[in-house]
């Protein structure tokens, strides 16, 4: 996924760090998304079954969700957010 993400600055031959912190934010953000969905679509969990004792995987949480998904979660989004800040002055 990280290769997908960073594809199109590939192909284009443009890179900077601005661009960088996007792809980055974008992919953390990607991969808590995908990994609640499994949840919510797998007919084997759903989401009464997205609890910390029938998901041992995961060994922290925080409230409803788990530890990476709140580290994850803002973390990606303050690095899209930071990406795109004004530059100037």
């Amino acid at each position: 996924m990280a290769l997908a993400f960073h594809l199109p600055a590939i192909l284009l031959q443009r890179w900077s760090l601005r661009i960088e912190l996007r792809i980055l934010g974008a992919l953390a953000l990607f991969w808590i998304v995908e990994d609640w969905l499994w949840f919510l679509m797998n007919p084997a969990y759903g989401l009464h079954r997205f609890v910390p004792e029938l998901v041992p995987w995961h060994k922290h949480w925080l409230g409803p969700a788990p530890t990476d998904y709140w580290m994850f979660g803002f973390g990606g989004l303050a690095l899209l957010l930071w990406s795109f800040r004004d530059s100037k002055p």
